[in-house]
């Protein structure tokens, strides 16, 4: 019995030819070993890269938000110039009082009062001097926190770009080739047939930008 049973599953080899158990179990795992092969292959990754920083650069909204940086960062100068110039006749003021407080002997009645004034100015110089400085710092750190936030949002915005294009070009896996990390090591070294999609993400980037705007 146990013999048919292996004939009939081996087919008419089994006929003609002594066929032992041992061959049929030497069959029947061959092609248990075919099918185990076949099921556990495994699915080649897809790899691609990309460029953040040359996308970034050439994003029309990057170039925007950096001319209007640019123009807050020109206003803050106008209105340090301004102040620039208030500090220089508040100088001229003091070089005046000095001027005339060396043309005083010492028993001079006007001297005392002079020399009063002179302080004064003085004092105030000095307040308006640190006011100015405080005050340019904390435009200066404001502008900057600003186009930090600005940037960070169009960054994440060619993020999201980069994932749905690799996604709906079938890639598993997108490195890209200037992102360093602590070590300022590029986190990409190399990549076996991996498709640079930099200037797919650049393209669509473009198609939002307004007429005029474009590269």
């Amino acid at each position: 019995m146990l013999f048919c049973g292996i004939a009939w599953a081996l087919g008419s080899e089994a006929y003609g030819e002594g066929v032992t158990v041992e061959d049929a179990e030497n069959s029947a795992g061959l092609g248990l070993g075919q099918k185990v092969a076949v099921i556990g292959e495994p699915k080649k990754v897809r790899t691609a890269t990309v460029n953040i920083q040359e996308i970034f650069r050439s994003y029309h909204k990057v170039a925007h938000a950096e001319g209007e940086i640019n123009i807050e960062r020109a206003r803050i100068q106008k209105e340090q110039n301004q102040k620039a110039v208030k500090l220089r006749a508040m100088d001229q003021v003091l070089r005046e009082l000095e001027c005339s407080l060396q043309g005083l002997n010492d028993s001079d009645v006007r001297r005392p009062d002079l020399e009063r004034e002179k302080g004064v100015r003085f004092h105030e110089r000095e307040r308006w001097k640190r006011q100015r400085a405080v005050a340019l710092k904390a435009s200066h750190a404001d502008i900057n926190r600003r186009m930090v936030a600005r940037m960070e949002v169009l960054l994440e915005e060619i993020r999201g770009l980069v994932r749905l294009e690799a996604e709906r070009m079938g890639f598993d896996l997108v490195f890209d080739v200037e992102g360093t990390g602590s070590s300022q090591v590029p986190f990409l070294l190399f990549a076996r047939d991996a498709h640079d999609i930099t200037p797919r993400i650049i393209k669509k980037l473009a198609e939002s930008a307004p007429q005029g705007a474009q590269r």
